[in-house]
């Protein structure tokens, strides 16, 4: 949405929960015309909705979502970022924690607005997405209770 206020190239914005913003429409959410603009440009490619999607990478994405307090954040955030090789971790968006052999990654995304982390997961093979998103939820959950004085997490790391 920033972008297409500052930049008249734009054509299309998308943000990571499937919202797409058309900016010569107007600046905002609009699925309708999301629709209209994929069926003209299925029409335009001759292709039908399932031929673009069998073209398309297997790839299994999941999240999670678990409280944080705002208090802990910080200390998470730099937990993940000290118990981690540096060369696997991407630090642009939270803590992206990348495997390098096999691109699958976990990220860990505090929430600017609520007392939150979500964690994404995302590879091409659906039993690592969900046994990471459970290690990590299970992680995170012990290290804001041991930094709360509940109990203490295991330091290493979950990613290899």
């Amino acid at each position: 949405l920033e972008a297409s206020q500052t930049n008249s190239n734009v054509v299309l914005g998308g943000s990571w929960d499937m919202g797409f913003i058309f900016p010569q429409l107007h600046p905002g959410f609009d699925a309708m015309f999301c629709i209209a603009k994929l069926i003209e440009m299925l029409t335009i490619q001759e292709h039908s909705l399932g031929q673009i999607r069998s073209e398309l990478p297997r790839v299994c994405h999941k999240a999670c979502t678990i409280r944080c307090p705002w208090t802990v954040k910080g200390a998470l955030m730099r937990h993940f970022v000290e118990t981690h090789p540096s060369e696997n971790l991407e630090l642009i968006d939270g803590v992206k924690i990348i495997n390098a052999q096999t691109d699958d990654w976990v990220l860990i995304l505090p929430d600017a607005g609520e007392p939150l982390v979500h964690i994404f997961a995302n590879s091409d093979d659906r039993d690592w997405v969900d046994d990471s998103l459970r290690k990590y939820r299970t992680y995170v959950q012990e290290f804001v209770e041991q930094e709360q004085g509940i109990e203490a997490p295991k330091a290493e790391a979950l990613i290899s």
